[in-house]
C-alpha cells in the first residue's frame, strides 16, 4: 500500500490497485484521477510525471531504464505495455543490470507520451521517443522513432498506418 506523502505529487482520486510496484515514489507525480492497475511497475528514475486521468493497464512497465517519463493527460496504455527511458551503453563489455552500478553504464533519456494518446496491449516504446498528441500505437508495435500527432502506427518497427480522425 502506498501513502500519498511518499510521492512527489499525488492528485485527488488517484487509484492504485495492488499488487503494484513503484520504485522511488518520491520521483513520481500522479495527477488527479490517475488509475494504475495491478501488476504494473513504475520506476521513479530521474522523474515520472503522469497527467490527469491517465490509465496504466495491468502488467505495464513504465520508465524502464531509469530516465525521465512524461505521460500526457487523458491518455492511457493497455495491458503489458513497456515504456523505456534508458538502455545499457552497448559499447561497454558489462551491460547486465546485475553488475555494480559503477560498472554498468546506462544511457538515460526522456520519453514523452502526449495528451489523448492510446498505447495498445504489448506495445514497446523505446527510450527517448516522443509520441505526439492524439496518436494511437497499435497492439504489439515496437516504436523506435517519434510518432507524429494524430497518427496511427503499427508493426515492428512501428510504421505510419493512417491519420486518426476525431469527430467528437
Amino acid at each position: 500500500m502506498f501513502a500519498p506523502w511518499e510521492f512527489r505529487h499525488y492528485g485527488q482520486g488517484v487509484r492504485i490497485f495492488e499488487p503494484c510496484v513503484i520504485l522511488k515514489p518520491e520521483m513520481v507525480s500522479l495527477a488527479d484521477g490517475c488509475r494504475v492497475d495491478s501488476f504494473s511497475k513504475i520506476e521513479g528514475g530521474l522523474g515520472v510525471t503522469i497527467g490527469e486521468r491517465v490509465h496504466v493497464g495491468s502488467g505495464s512497465r513504465l520508465n524502464v531504464g531509469g530516465g525521465e517519463l512524461v505521460f500526457g493527460a487523458h491518455s492511457g496504455c493497455s495491458v503489458n505495455v513497456v515504456i523505456a527511458t534508458g538502455q545499457p551503453d552497448l559499447s561497454y563489455r558489462l551491460i547486465s543490470a546485475a553488475e555494480e552500478p559503477e560498472d554498468c553504464h546506462v544511457i538515460k533519456k526522456t520519453t514523452t507520451i502526449g495528451e489523448f494518446v492510446v498505447v495498445f496491449a504489448g506495445a514497446i516504446i523505446t527510450p527517448g521517443i516522443t509520441i505526439g498528441d492524439g496518436a494511437i500505437v497499435a497492439a504489439g508495435a515496437v516504436v523506435t522513432k517519434d510518432v507524429e500527432p494524430w497518427t496511427i502506427v503499427a508493426g515492428n518497427p512501428a510504421r505510419f498506418i493512417k491519420m486518426r480522425e476525431v469527430t467528437r
